[in-house]
């Protein structure tokens, strides 16, 4: 499945946040959305998903414009977890994992034995099964995190939309969550579209890198050809090395100055 923005423009009223982006989501790959703050990352995101209507421009969903599919046949192909996501307090895990079955759903139906087969499945792959009967509102931070994970997993997407998935996140956590998002495209081959202000995290579990500044795509490439020395000056305005470390698949980023 391939999603792809052509000549974008976003924006939010009268204001214009994204301009004349083209953006290809590859099937299959973990892609990462990086930039500073107020450049247009989420943004981007969200209309890809329908979230965000997109002012200009088209985004195509195997070549047809997402337009023209209904609210449950994108769900039925695309997860998204957003920054912020709530839950009445009440709400147990299992029942919240459960409503990531609606779009499969008339809105009389319940969730049948095959749901129910999905569901648990969802929980197992996300390491939640043990908190099934706990209520949301008890759940750690990191333990929430991968319950929503769980819930946006039961639509069966061929592709995931995080936005911001460590925010809030302890290092633990944080790695914890990038662990589950490799192993959710390698072993169940989901395709993955983070927005990560992490680039040391960017660089370990990307496969394909998108750099926004200013509303404007900078960059795109792997992890190696896109976070340089070059692009963390002139996009973050930050100095730094990149180390080749023995041992280590992916490089790291060594941070000189700031300014």
């Amino acid at each position: 499945m391939e999603i792809k923005g052509e000549h974008l423009q976003i924006g939010y009223g009268d204001v214009q946040v994204v301009s004349d982006m083209d953006i290809h989501i590859h099937p299959g790959k973990i892609t990462s959305i990086i930039g500073p703050n107020g450049s247009g990352k989420s943004t981007v995101l969200k209309a890809l998903t329908r979230l965000l209507p997109y002012q200009g421009g088209v985004v195509t969903l195997d070549g047809k414009s997402l337009r023209e599919y209904s609210a449950k046949e994108i769900a039925r192909r695309v997860g998204v977890l957003p920054q912020i996501h709530s839950a009445p307090p009440d709400f147990l895990v299992k029942d919240l994992v459960g409503y990531g079955r609606v779009p499969y759903q008339k809105w009389y139906e319940k969730n049948n034995e095959e749901d129910e087969k999905i569901v648990n499945w969802a929980m197992q792959c996300t390491g939640v099964w043990k908190l099934k009967d706990k209520s949301i509102h008890e759940c750690s931070g990191g333990e929430s995190q991968r319950v929503w994970i769980a819930t946006v997993l039961t639509q069966q997407p061929e592709i995931l939309f995080l936005d911001e998935p460590t925010t809030y996140l302890d290092i633990a956590h944080q790695l914890e969550m990038m662990q589950l998002v490799r192993k959710l495209n390698r072993e169940n081959k989901i395709g993955v579209v983070m927005v990560l202000h992490d680039l040391s995290q960017a660089m370990e579990v990307s496969d394909w890198i998108v750099v926004i500044r200013d509303g404007k795509k900078y960059d795109e490439g792997t992890p190696e050809e896109v976070i340089t020395p070059r692009m963390m000056r002139e996009v973050y305005d930050v100095s730094c090395d990149i180390v080749h470390v023995p041992g280590r698949e992916k490089p790291l980023i060594a941070y000189k100055e700031i300014g």
